[in-house]
């Protein structure tokens, strides 16, 4: 399949999904040695460099050529990658309860990535060879509250 959009498009779109992929290995295959240095220094600086990510500088006018699914699921990926950040930077929790709410939160940006990695190569004009995969089925998350209530229904279901 041959993409419609120009040349300058295509690499704005190749720079996303390349982005996006490289920030979600980042946190995921990282994540054992951030948190130990977390848990043992209770030290932040070194999450700059797991969170940095190239969509924070993305301008409107280089989303203006994106759908606005595309759009939108971006927006939901990099918000997931953004609390993960806030949340590192600003909590006192306990390290169990900082690992649990970064597995909850890799496991959605998961779900996402599958999402966002569909759209990009639709746009892209690539074939997934996922498309066929039934686990592969795109997730929205439509309901903004649910990002922010994971500690409510984790702490419920626990007691």
């Amino acid at each position: 399949m041959k993409s419609k959009n120009n040349e300058a498009t295509q690499r704005v779109l190749v720079l996303l999904k390349i982005d996006a992929n490289n920030v979600f290995k980042r946190i995921k295959d990282r994540k054992t040695e951030y948190l130990e240095i977390f848990a043992l220094r209770r030290t932040r600086e070194h999450f700059p460099r797991i969170f940095d990510n190239r969509y924070e500088g993305t301008t409107i006018m280089d989303l203006a050529h994106c759908s606005t699914e595309l759009i939108t699921t971006l927006d939901q990926y990099y918000t997931l990658v953004e609390e993960m950040s806030w949340y590192l930077f600003q909590t006192e929790d306990m390290p169990n309860t900082v690992e649990d709410y970064i597995n909850r939160k890799i496991a959605k940006m998961g779900k996402l990535l599958a999402t966002l990695n569909l759209f990009l190569d639709a746009e892209l004009g690539i074939e997934s060879a996922d498309s066929a995969d039934m686990e592969s089925q795109p997730v929205f998350i439509d309901q903004p509250e649910e990002l922010f209530t994971d500690n409510i229904h984790d702490e419920s279901q626990e007691n």
